[in-house]
């Protein structure tokens, strides 16, 4: 009970500071010195709130980072400090990278949003409740498809498979062996919202189907390169042990090391590997009607697609999507839009503020969800406090 006080006046007295902390502490360098401490403390109070081993941060104003800063450690129990080019898994941010693929070859005429997947896929997809009712790639880019999760058991099935997608019909097709009915919901596709990380495993299959390339070599060529992302990838294997930040577990208290996993059947749904830096490149990208550093990867009538809502009437816990990307509104009124991605040992955001553009990235490498209303606040106040880097 004594800790949970503590806990709640620290958190109370960080919220305070986050408000009260102003541009006008750079009126000299001293002050400048004192908020920059005082800037470090409260991130640093929020990590041990939030539970983070180590976390990376950047800020964007103007399409151009004005900040950014490594925390803490990549691995705690070796004291190895986090770096900006510490690299981390994104999770499901990564699935604006595979709807910017697909829209990449919505550009060149290779099928329309509202045609059926089932006309470009070696299986038929359908919700067996709705066998009429075609699944199109709009729906799955906003997560209208009627498709859902299943139970985690669904899942086992996939990691005795092949990497060729050839599960995916064994898991939501009556009769396949790995079948479950609660992959499908109870009302045709396209009538509701419901998120699923299998709608963008089915997208990168498409991606495959029309390109002849695998989903990691399509990326690659045609995102990563071209913007300049040279420490983006999938495995672990591919970059240097010593680059990448050691995911923890926390259990009673304890950080537990993991390895460093990945299930190649995930990649289009939660697979990237990244750095700060390299994610803010994509985010210019996009914040700069498809162009960064003079190189264009979508049109900007694309982009400014992507970032519309596809079914005005649609939200799923408070999210409203367009294609790949996700709004939302604070309690304040305030707009967002971006993703977030969270896996065990990982933590990732991208948010961008739509009054004025200024946006965030940040990373961490221990994640359980939001287990207590105090971890929850701590990373709103995280938010929050980066946020206001945009204005000094």
């Amino acid at each position: 009970m004594f800790k949970k006080i503590i806990l709640t006046l620290s958190m109370i007295l960080l919220l305070i500071g986050a408000v009260t902390f102003s541009a006008a502490e750079n009126s000299s360098g001293l002050r400048n010195n004192k908020g920059i401490l005082f800037f470090d403390l409260k991130v640093k109070s929020l990590m041990k709130l939030a539970h983070m081993p180590s976390l990376t941060a950047c800020v964007l104003k103007n399409n151009t980072i004005v900040w950014s800063k490594p925390y803490g450690y990549k691995n705690l129990y070796l004291r190895k400090k986090a770096e900006l080019d510490t690299i981390y898994g994104i999770g499901s941010i990564t699935k604006i990278f595979t709807a910017t693929a697909i829209m990449q070859l919505w550009e060149k005429d290779l099928f329309d949003l509202d045609d059926d997947i089932n006309d470009y896929l070696d299986f038929n997809v359908r919700n067996p409740n709705f066998p009429e009712e075609p699944i199109t790639f709009r729906m799955l880019l906003s997560h209208q498809s009627s498709l859902f999760e299943g139970s985690e058991c669904s899942y086992l099935f996939t990691l005795f498979s092949k990497h060729n997608y050839s599960w995916i019909k064994e898991v939501i097709i009556p009769g396949g062996k790995g079948y479950n009915k609660e992959f499908w919901m109870n009302y045709p596709p396209g009538q509701d919202v419901k998120y699923s990380n299998f709608g963008f495993i089915i997208l990168g299959y498409l991606i495959e189907i029309m390109t002849n390339e695998s989903y990691e070599e399509y990326c690659m060529a045609n995102i990563f390169i071209p913007l300049n992302m040279k420490n983006t990838g999938f495995t672990a294997e591919e970059f240097k042990k010593n680059s990448l930040a050691k995911p923890y577990a926390r259990l009673l208290g304890f950080y537990i090391p993991m390895p460093h996993y990945y299930f190649n059947f995930l990649f289009p749904a939660g697979g990237i590997k990244t750095t700060v830096e390299d994610l803010s490149h994509f985010l210019i990208a996009h914040l700069n009607g498809g162009v960064y550093d003079d190189v264009r990867i979508l049109n900007e009538s694309t982009v400014d697609l992507m970032h519309t809502q596809q079914y005005p009437d649609s939200e799923w816990s408070g999210y409203r999507f367009g294609l790949g990307w996700a709004k939302w509104t604070d309690d304040y009124g305030e707009i967002y839009e971006g993703y977030s991605g969270g896996a065990p040992g990982n933590l990732a955001m991208l948010k961008i503020r739509e009054s004025d553009n200024n946006a965030i990235i940040y990373f961490a490498n221990s994640y359980r969800g939001f287990k207590t209303n105090i971890e929850k606040k701590s990373y709103l106040a995280l938010d929050n406090l980066l946020f206001q880097k945009t204005i000094q």
